[in-house]
């Protein structure tokens, strides 16, 4: 697409929607010739912003104003300009620090990374995790509290789940070191997904363990779901976007409380493993005109658990909300 114009026209797109995110009011050929091109005539500029428009890349919106930036100036604005930026001090603290509280459940990593990227932002945050059932045991540990026992399961994701189960018979002597030895002769190096196909058969050498096995299975059977999971943060910060009015903020929020429609909205295809997919408009959201969202793949040892995404305002702050993603990718990767 950047073949097709000449080195002005791109520069005028460049300028043109980078004065718009600051101000949204229609930018006028004479502020862009006395900013932008001082060695150009003002008449010419409005003949290249007239061309632009004949293009797509600006609208009028009045016959006496000046033009505005369309959705293809957008897109051709982020997939030409955009890069990610260093990070402000203060933001890097913010989520550095999020992620040094110790994290026993991977549903707490998740809800606090969407949450640091709508606090960081300051826009609604989506975070999709894949279904667990690719998901591999490691190991199974059991650490006694008195007359209960703490259940660890320990995936190559991390903690999947833990929980404190109560015995209805007194702890003996042995008795923790030989249920850990059977939980993980049984369970140990099993994907989630096989669990239906390896039934347990309780006999009377694990009648004895059947608690603590049950418990297992019970604390499985919520992961096994083909349902992916969904964390929502800053649902209320729509109501705050620019050019937001009631009635598009009311639509997003509907939006985005439908779980089928969130799937959709961050399902895309040309996310690579560093890269970012940004849609913008109605046509390519499925949400309203005046809206954006970009989507990153969430990355676990180099495989893709998850996609993030941030949905907000056509007039973003591309570079920053790029540069967060980013960053809490690399951090969110890192945790063990």
């Amino acid at each position: 697409m950047k073949k097709n114009l000449s080195d002005r026209k791109i520069k005028a797109i460049k300028v043109i929607v980078e004065e718009y995110l600051k101000n949204p009011t229609p930018v006028s050929s004479g502020e862009i010739q006395r900013k932008y091109f001082k060695d150009l005539c003002s008449a010419t500029i409005r003949s290249e912003m007239s061309s632009l428009e004949d293009l797509g890349y600006l609208v009028q919106p009045h016959a006496s104003s000046g033009r505005i930036p369309t959705v293809l100036a957008y897109k051709f604005y982020v997939e030409n300009f955009v890069d990610k930026k260093t990070l402000h001090y203060k933001d890097k603290q913010l989520i550095e620090n999020a992620f040094k509280s110790g994290f026993n459940k991977i549903e707490d990593i998740v809800r606090t990374t969407a949450k640091i990227i709508s606090d960081v932002t300051n826009y609604t945050s989506v975070i999709v995790i894949n279904n667990y059932n690719e998901i591999l045991i490691r190991e199974i540990k059991l650490v006694p509290i008195e007359d209960a026992v703490l259940v660890i399961i320990i995936t190559d994701n991390g903690v999947l789940k833990d929980n404190i189960i109560k015995l209805n018979h007194p702890i003996e002597e042995g008795y923790i070191k030989d249920a850990t030895l059977i939980l993980n002769r049984i369970f140990q190096n099993l994907k989630l997904k096989d669990l239906e196909k390896t039934p347990v058969l309780i006999d009377k050498e694990l009648e004895r363990f059947s608690e603590l096995i049950q418990t297992v299975m019970d604390m499985l059977e919520n992961y096994t779901a083909k349902e992916d999971a969904i964390y929502v943060e800053g649902v209320s910060k729509i109501l705050d976007y620019p050019d937001a009015s009631l009635e598009t903020a009311r639509h997003l929020i509907n939006v985005i409380n439908k779980k089928s429609d969130l799937i959709d909205i961050l399902s895309v295809n040309d996310v690579n493993d560093i890269e970012f997919s940004v849609k913008i408009g109605k046509d390519e959201t499925g949400l309203v005109d005046n809206c954006a969202v970009i989507v990153a793949k969430i990355l676990v040892d180099g495989e893709e658990v998850g996609k993030a995404g941030v949905i907000g305002p056509k007039r973003m702050d591309y570079a920053k909300v790029i540069s967060v993603l980013s960053y809490i990718g690399d951090t969110f990767d890192e945790i063990e």
